[in-house]
């Protein structure tokens, strides 16, 4: 009886750096699209239907009514440059106010700044302490508690008897007057701003408020900063869901929709660099429920990016300190590392998902060389 040669056919998988490769172009094919979508679509559309503009106001006039409240009761002083009302940029102009009573004696010293000079009203903190609540005592403990880094300040036993030292009032006057950009502040100029006026506002004062809330003419501070708060969280899920919704849609062309219409179960980029994706135990190609359990863990990789969605829009240190954003960029990013790894320590370059779904790549041009050789064996119709 006649033997017959088997053939052998060694079929060599994707190599280790042409696997990272066509992961990454799935993976940047699937941010650009998504990128995209959030952008143009998603999250111009939620902002239509959500009407965000109408809360922006709305949280801008409860702030706005909020600080006029202080404003008026002598606790904080409107910054007259500022057009927008920042809460921020009043505090900075107070500052200069408060300093200008301690470091002038005349009630008026600047024609461009008629506000400034050694007005009793122009010492906000006495005026909430001494004046409101009545709590002198308190007053001249939390001033000495903060000059105490410094010591820039004489207190003795009375509100009235603070006064900045000699050694230091022509100085700050002076800068006062002639400085009008913060950044080139003096070290004394900065720490009467950071060491004593901050921690008497933010610390004492304003935290004050805070904790008792302050009520004038029926307004209450607190609840008006409550229903800013409420409106800020509120607009904050819009652009949370639009970029989970860019994602999904995203995911769902490239990793899902693709390979399931794709005769030979391809991604874009498997079909760009011509390669398949076979069963490990029997070199078949793989089945749709396999396309299915692959795109999840994809679509959990996808995630690492999703904090760069909004970007474009509201820049990296707003989403960056969105909670939801951040956490699931850090799994899907914990998750891509480590399916990565197993490529480089895998003989066969597999990833952690080829592993999990029993699957291998291998370039198109190895199987054409199987299906050529079975072909010459007469197991297949040519």
């Amino acid at each position: 009886m006649e033997q017959v040669e088997k053939k052998v056919i060694e079929i060599k998988p994707l190599g280790k750096w042409k696997r990272i490769l066509l992961f990454l172009g799935d993976y940047f094919i699937s941010f650009i699209i998504a990128f995209a979508l959030f952008n143009l679509a998603i999250f111009p559309l939620a902002k239509v239907i959500c009407n965000t503009q109408k809360r922006n106001e709305e949280a801008e006039t409860l702030e706005e009514k909020a600080n006029n409240l202080l404003v008026s009761s002598g606790f904080l002083f409107k910054d007259p440059t500022d057009t927008l009302s920042s809460f921020e940029n009043d505090v900075n102009y107070t500052f200069k106010v408060f300093l200008s009573y301690y470091a002038f004696d005349a009630e008026t010293v600047d024609e461009r700044n008629p506000q400034y000079g050694h007005k009793i009203q122009n010492e906000v903190i006495r005026t909430y302490y001494v004046n409101y609540k009545n709590d002198e005592k308190h007053y001249l403990e939390y001033f000495a508690d903060v000059n105490s880094t410094d010591n820039m300040f004489e207190i003795g036993e009375t509100a009235d008897s603070i006064v900045l030292k000699n050694d230091y009032k022509e100085l700050l006057g002076n800068e006062l007057l002639e400085v009008t950009d913060e950044s080139k502040y003096s070290t004394n100029m900065t720490n009467v701003r950071d060491h004593v006026f901050a921690r008497l506002f933010y610390i004492n004062m304003y935290q004050d408020v805070l904790n008792n809330d302050y009520v004038k003419d029926g307004v209450s501070y607190n609840e008006c900063m409550n229903k800013v708060r409420s409106i800020t969280r509120s607009l904050q899920w819009v652009p949370v869901v639009s970029s989970f919704i860019s994602i999904a849609i995203s995911w769902s062309l490239v990793y899902l929709l693709y390979p399931l219409i794709n005769r030979e179960r391809r991604t874009p980029t498997m079909s760009i660099m011509k390669v398949d994706k076979l069963d490990f135990k029997n070199l078949y190609g793989i089945k749709k429920k396999t396309v299915v359990l692959q795109s999840f863990y994809s679509l959990i990789m996808c995630l690492s990016y999703i904090v760069m969605m909004p970007s474009l829009y509201f820049g990296f240190s707003y989403t960056f300190n969105l909670p939801i954003l951040f956490i699931a960029s850090i799994i899907g990013l914990v998750m891509m590392i480590a399916f990565m790894m197993f490529i480089f320590f895998n003989q066969h370059s597999r990833s952690g998902s080829d592993i999990l779904t029993y699957t291998v790549l291998v370039p198109t041009s190895e199987l054409d060389e199987m299906y050529k050789a079975k072909q010459d064996e007469g197991r297949l119709p040519s």
